[in-house]
C-alpha cells in the first residue's frame, strides 16, 4: 500500500507544488539532527545535508522564482563549503560559527519562497496551513542556528557568555531555548546574559508572536469560515410548506415528499411564479373525477 499525504502518494508529493506537509516532515528531521548531531568534526556537514535538502525542495514546491532559487542554490554551495572546512580544520570556534551562520542563510531564503507562494492565495487550504506552520519552524531553526553561531564565534572567556548558566552547552541546548523563546513558554532553565545575546532572543519573541498572531491566525480563521459556510450551505432547512406536507402525506422524516414549493424553484430559482403560472397538483385536492 502506498504511503499517502494528504490524499497524495509519496511521488506525487514530491513533485507537485505546494507539497507543504511533506516539507514540515523534513523540517522535523532537521530540528532532530541539530538536536542530536553533535560532533567536532563532521558535525558541519551533517547539519547541512539535509538541511540543503529540506531548502531546495522548499524552492521547488513553492515554484520559487529563478533568482530566489539561484539564491538558495548559492547557499547551498558555500554552506556546503563551510561543513568541509569545518571538517578539515576541526572544531574551531570561527569555522564552526561561519558553518551555523551558513546554515542559517540557507533556512531565511525558505520563508520568502513560501509566503510568496500562499499569501496571494484566495482559499485556504490544508496545504496552507501547513506552510504557516513550516514557516513558524523554520523560524525557530534560523534563530537556533544563530544562537549557537554567536556563542561560537563570540566564545567564553574572553567574551561574555552567550547564557547565563555556566559550563558547556551542547547544541541542542540553543534549539531548545530557540523554541522555547519562539512559542514564550519560558522556563527559565536557560536564559540569555551578553547584550548581543538577549537582543536576538527578544527579536525571535517578538517575530514569533507577530507571526501568530497575523498569518497563522488569519489563515485559520479563513479556513474554518469556508468550511462553515460550506457546511451551511449543504442544510437546506426545511419550510413551513414542507413540514405541513410531511404531515398531510404521513412522511416519515428523511423520506422526499414533492412539494409545490420546491416545483417552482426548480423552474423559476427566484420563486416570483405565482400559482396560476405552475400547474402542481394538491395532494389534498379532488382528482379529475371527482371535480363538479
Amino acid at each position: 500500500m502506498p504511503i499517502a499525504i494528504n490524499g497524495r502518494t509519496l511521488r506525487e508529493a514530491v513533485w507537485a507544488r505546494e507539497s507543504y506537509g511533506l516539507l514540515f516532515i523534513f523540517l522535523i528531521v532537521d530540528y532532530l539532527v541539530l538536536m542530536l548531531v553533535n560532533s567536532p568534526r563532521w558535525g558541519g556537514l551533517a547539519r547541512t545535508l539535509p538541511i540543503a535538502v529540506t531548502v531546495l525542495f522548499a524552492m521547488h514546491t513553492s515554484d520559487a522564482r529563478r533568482h530566489v532559487l539561484r539564491a538558495a542554490q548559492a547557499a547551498v554551495v558555500i554552506a556546503f563549503a563551510g561543513g568541509i572546512a569545518q571538517a578539515i580544520v576541526g572544531n574551531v570556534g570561527t569555522a564552526a560559527g561561519i558553518s551555523f551562520l551558513l546554515v542559517g542563510l540557507m533556512l531565511v531564503i525558505t520563508p520568502v519562497a513560501i509566503l510568496r507562494r500562499v499569501l496571494p492565495k484566495a482559499t485556504v487550504e490544508v496545504e496552507t496551513l501547513f506552510a504557516a506552520v513550516d514557516v513558524y519552524v523554520i523560524i525557530g531553526l534560523i534563530f537556533a542556528v544563530l544562537f549557537i553561531a554567536i556563542a561560537k564565534l563570540y566564545p567564553h572567556p574572553p567574551h561574555v557568555a552567550f547564557l547565563a548558566q555556566p559550563g558547556y552547552h551542547p547544541p541542542s541546548n540553543y534549539v531548545y531555548l530557540s523554541f522555547v523563546t519562539l512559542t514564550t513558554v519560558g522556563f527559565g532553565d536557560l536564559t540569555p546574559l551578553s547584550n548581543t545575546a538577549r537582543s536576538v532572543v527578544v527579536l525571535e519573541a517578538l517575530i514569533g508572536q507577530i507571526f501568530l498572531v497575523t498569518l497563522v491566525a488569519r489563515l485559520v480563521s479563513l479556513y474554518s469560515a469556508e468550511h462553515r459556510t460550506s457546511f451551511i450551505s449543504r442544510q437546506r432547512p426545511e419550510g413551513p410548506s414542507r413540514m405541513r406536507l410531511r404531515r398531510r402525506t404521513g412522511a416519515r422524516e428523511g423520506e422526499s415528499v414533492q412539494d409545490p414549493e420546491d416545483a417552482r424553484e426548480e423552474l423559476d430559482g427566484d420563486g416570483d411564479l405565482g400559482p396560476a403560472d405552475l400547474d402542481v397538483a394538491d395532494p389534498e385536492s379532488p382528482g379529475d373525477g371527482e371535480r363538479r
